[in-house]
């Protein structure tokens, strides 16, 4: 595994033990973050509080993980299944009612200086939308 590749499976494990000081450690301050809405965070304070509100909203683990890298070892990309309960209405989804869900997710990380400068999450919105309706 590259270094790149341990550090993208460590930020996958700190994300479900809610590690936010391990999280934090691999961010560049500059980090940015594009979630799964569109939405674009820049600086590793913002990015963690994003993570949090993100948790607060969905109580999500993350399993299955398959890890992919470039030639380069600059970019990684994490395949996982996120499997959660939905307990708080997030702004522009469907009414939290504890509804369960599973659902295939993307990360990829992208590196410079063995830090993390840009994190994206993707997954099928309209899939995680439909499991979301009540």
């Amino acid at each position: 595994m590259t270094d790149a590749q341990t550090i993208a499976s460590r930020f996958i494990e700190a994300l479900n033990e809610r590690d936010f000081e391990t999280i934090g450690s691999f961010l560049d301050e500059d980090v940015a973050l594009d979630t799964l809405t569109g939405q674009r965070t820049i600086g590793a304070g913002p990015l963690r509080m994003n993570v949090m509100s993100y948790f607060r909203h969905f109580d999500e683990r993350f399993s299955d993980m398959v890890l992919m890298h470039d030639a380069f070892g600059q970019r990684v990309a994490v395949d996982v299944t996120a499997r959660g309960h939905y307990r708080e209405t997030m702004p522009g989804f469907p009414e939290a009612s504890g509804q369960s869900y599973s659902i295939p997710s993307i990360f990829v990380f992208e590196f410079e200086n063995g830090s993390v400068t840009r994190l994206s999450h993707y997954r099928n919105i309209r899939v995680f939308e439909k499991a979301l309706a009540p």
